[in-house]
């Protein structure tokens, strides 16, 4: 078994929402190993590792007695490995050649979104307004004509019912980790269809900070999904690297990809990052938010 694939027989883990390798790119330079974290309910700043922030118990186990193909550690395995990686060689050629990059930093983007509470908790929204059907009988199955070393199969459905509401909330659970498996395997999608800058600060105490929602979304668009569906030019996606750098995308072209943050542009990023938030807020240092009644 891979290092990067954890043991899945063990139920009840430390599921990280936002994954180590991730926010080791929000640590304090000179406090290695120490992210700060902000508490939006509690409206306080404390530090900590990242082993255990940022972290549900079990969040993407399937149900007991699922039987799954694969599992969520195998849908984050690749990128979670590459990750730092990429982020480090980013960092230390100051951010040349991020563009030859951004196929990969999309796709990490992308998992990140899927992986998240929101994802989960939109997608069992939606499928409690779904008309649930089971496979009551298969009636013919034979050799795919048109997709060789397949077969087209006619089944027979009707509607399904759960005994339960705690049968019907773990089916709608499992079907929520198998989109999210399936939404991660389809790459970046829509954010390959925006154009990207990247900007950057050298200064750790003026930092580029993220949030347990790590892509943010600033335009009229109610939700992220609405922001890519609808594709308005007013719409800015943000997805920060490190606290060095962030993606900026936008349906319309930006006059100069590469350049340094302006202090006020770097404030209005971190405030739409505290507002975004479910909960927490990360950055290499205690920061000043106002918004927050802080």
């Amino acid at each position: 078994m891979p290092e990067n694939i954890r043991d899945t027989t063990k139920r009840k883990r430390l599921d990280h929402v936002l994954p180590q390798g991730y926010l080791d790119g929000f640590t304090n330079p000179s406090n290695q190993g120490q992210v700060s974290v902000f508490d939006r309910q509690e409206k306080r700043w404390f530090d900590t590792g990242t082993a255990g922030i940022g972290a549900i118990r079990g969040f993407y186990d399937y149900a007991p007695g699922t039987q799954p193909d694969e599992t969520a550690d195998h849908a984050f395995a690749r990128l979670e490995a590459k990750f730092p990686v990429v982020r480090r060689n980013l960092i230390q050629s100051g951010f040349a050649g991020w563009v030859d990059h951004l196929d990969f930093l999309l796709d990490f983007a992308q998992m990140l979104r899927a992986r998240s509470q929101l994802f989960r908790e939109q997608h069992v929204a939606h499928s409690r307004e779904l008309t649930i059907l089971k496979v009551e009988e298969l009636l013919h199955r034979e050799p795919s004509k048109t997709h060789p070393g397949t077969f087209d199969t006619t089944l027979k459905v009707g509607p399904y019912a759960p005994e339960s509401e705690n049968e019907r909330e773990t089916l709608f659970r499992n079907k929520a980790i198998t989109d999210m498996r399936a939404e991660i395997a389809g790459g970046p999608t829509w954010f390959s269809t925006l154009h990207w800058c990247l900007r950057s600060t050298a200064d750790p105490t003026d930092p580029v900070v993220t949030a347990d929602n790590a892509v943010v979304v600033e335009g009229k668009a109610a939700t992220l999904g609405e922001a890519l569906a609808h594709q308005n030019p007013e719409t800015l996606l943000f997805f920060s690297i490190s606290w060095q750098a962030c993606l900026i995308g936008c349906p319309v072209k930006f006059d100069k990809e590469t350049d340094a943050f302006h202090p006020s542009d770097l404030r209005k990023l971190r405030a739409l990052c505290l507002k975004s938030a479910r909960r927490f807020v990360f950055s290499p240092v205690h920061l000043n938010f106002p918004e927050a009644g802080q």
